[in-house]
C-alpha cells in the first residue's frame, strides 16, 4: 500500500513589507502601477495580484515600470498615493463607497483604472447558472447573497476604464456585460511555484510509464466542485474495483459521493494547503483529473490545473473547456476526456496503454515555454500600459 504523502509545509510568501510596497510607488523613475485585493490569499491574489507583480519586475524592454500591491485593510495609504501612481489594477472586489472615491480620485489626478476578474460572477443573468454549478440551494437567504455580490462586482467593473481576464471566452461576456476593452492575460506560475517545482521533478521517482497509474488525484481547493466531480466518480469507482492498487488522492472540500464510498481505504484525503506543499502532492500522484460540468461559468474558468500538474510533470485528463482546449493537445501534452469516455480513458491510463511519460514531458516544455513570469510579461504590460487589445 503506497504511504499517505506528508509533505512539509511552506509560509506564505507575502512580502515584501508595506515599506518596501510604498516605496515602489513614491521613488522609481517609472510607470507606477498598483494593485488591490481584499486580503492575501493563495487563490486569486496570489494569481491574479502577487503573480502579476512579480511578472512587472522582470526585465522587459520598453518602459520601465514598478509595480505593488495593496489590501483592502491599507485603502487609507493607498488613496494618500493615488496621485503617484499611473495605472491601478482592482482585483475581483466588491463596490462601496469607499472604493468610488478612490476611482473617482484616481481619475482626477489622471490614474488609469483597470478591473481584474477572473470568474463570471460579475453579471447577474449568471446567478442561476452559477448556483447549480456550484451544487449551492437557490433559497432566499442564497439568491440574495449572490446577486447582491455578483450586483456589486458588477457595479464596480462598470466604474473602471477597462478589465483585465484570463481568457478571450471571460473577457467576450466582459466587453458585453460593461462595454470596456478587455485584456487577457493567462493565469502563469510564479518564481517560488517554478523553484519548488523543480526540486520536486529532481527528486519523485517515476511512478508512470509501461506499469500504468497507481494514484489518481482531484485538487478540488473549494468545496464546490461536487457536480463537477460527478462526472468522474463512477468511472473512478469501476477502474478501482478492477485494480485494486489504484489509489484516489483528494485535497481540498469535497464530498465524493455513493459511488465511492466502499473504497476509504485507498482514498488519501488531505485538507487544504499553502501551494507549494500543493506542489509536492501533485508531484507525487501519477495522473491529474480535471472533470467539469460544460457551461458558460466553466468555460471562463482558466487552465491552471493543468500547468500546476504538468510543472512537476503529473500528466492531466481534462474535460474539453474553453481553456482546456486551449492549452491542451490530446494525447500530446495532456488529455481532453468527454464525459461518457472517462472510464475508458482511465482504464487505459491505468493499464499502461498511454503513453504518459511522453505527455508529461511535453506537458512541461509547454508549460515552461508559456506559464511564467517571463513568458506573460509582455501581455501584463500591454494591459497595464494600455497598449491595443488583441482579440
Amino acid at each position: 500500500m503506497a504511504p499517505k504523502p506528508t509533505p512539509p509545509r511552506f509560509p506564505d510568501p507575502w512580502a515584501p513589507s508595506i515599506e518596501e510596497r510604498i516605496r515602489r510607488v513614491t521613488e522609481p523613475p517609472a510607470h507606477k502601477v498598483a494593485y488591490v485585493y481584499d486580503v492575501p490569499d493563495t487563490s486569486t491574489f496570489r494569481y491574479r495580484v502577487f503573480n502579476m507583480v512579480e511578472a512587472l519586475g522582470v526585465e522587459h524592454e520598453g518602459k520601465p515600470i514598478s509595480a505593488t500591491w495593496f489590501t483592502r485593510a491599507e485603502l487609507p495609504i493607498l488613496e494618500r498615493l493615488i496621485g503617484d501612481i499611473d495605472t491601478l489594477i482592482i482585483c475581483r472586489t466588491r463596490y462601496t463607497a469607499r472604493f468610488d472615491s478612490l476611482v473617482t480620485g484616481a481619475r482626477a489626478s489622471g490614474c488609469r483604472v483597470l478591473f481584474d476578474v477572473d470568474d463570471l460572477i460579475f453579471d447577474v443573468r449568471y446567478v442561476s447558472l452559477v448556483l447549480e454549478t456550484l451544487d449551492r440551494h437557490p433559497d432566499e437567504a442564497m439568491l440574495d447573497e449572490w446577486f447582491a455580490a455578483m450586483s456589486r462586482l458588477g457595479a464596480m467593473l462598470r466604474l473602471c476604464d477597462g478589465a483585465v481576464t484570463t481568457n478571450h471566452f471571460l473577457a467576450a461576456r466582459i466587453e458585453d456585460f460593461a462595454q470596456l476593452p478587455t485584456w487577457v492575460v493567462p493565469n502563469f506560475l510564479n518564481a517560488l511555484q517554478l523553484e519548488r517545482s523543480a526540486e520536486i521533478r529532481r527528486t519523485r521517482h517515476a511512478s508512470t510509464g509501461a506499469q500504468g497509474v497507481s494514484s489518481i488525484g482531484y485538487f478540488s481547493g473549494t468545496p464546490t466542485h461536487n457536480r463537477d466531480f460527478e462526472l468522474v466518480s463512477t468511472a473512478l469507482a469501476r477502474v478501482m474495483t478492477r485494480h485494486s492498487d489504484v489509489r484516489l488522492r483528494v485535497v481540498g472540500f469535497l464530498d465524493l459521493g455513493p459511488a465511492l464510498r466502499g473504497f476509504s481505504d485507498r482514498i488519501d484525503s488531505l485538507p487544504l494547503t499553502d501551494f507549494l506543499t500543493l506542489q509536492t502532492i501533485i508531484g507525487s500522484t501519477s495522473l491529474n483529473v480535471v472533470p467539469l460540468q460544460t457551461n458558460a461559468f466553466s468555460n471562463s474558468k482558466s487552465e491552471l490545473k493543468y500547468f500546476e500538474a504538468a510543472i512537476v510533470e503529473t500528466p492531466t485528463m481534462a474535460t474539453p473547456t474553453y481553456s482546456f482546449r486551449l492549452a491542451i493537445d490530446d494525447g500530446v501534452n495532456g488529455y481532453l476526456v468527454d464525459a461518457y469516455d472517462w472510464e475508458d480513458r482511465l482504464e487505459r491510463a491505468v493499464c499502461g496503454d498511454l503513453d504518459l511519460v511522453g505527455v508529461a514531458e511535453r506537458g512541461l516544455e509547454h508549460t515552461l515555454r508559456w506559464y511564467t513570469p517571463e513568458a506573460q510579461v509582455g501581455a501584463v504590460r500591454d494591459a497595464v500600459l494600455g497598449a491595443p487589445v488583441q482579440s
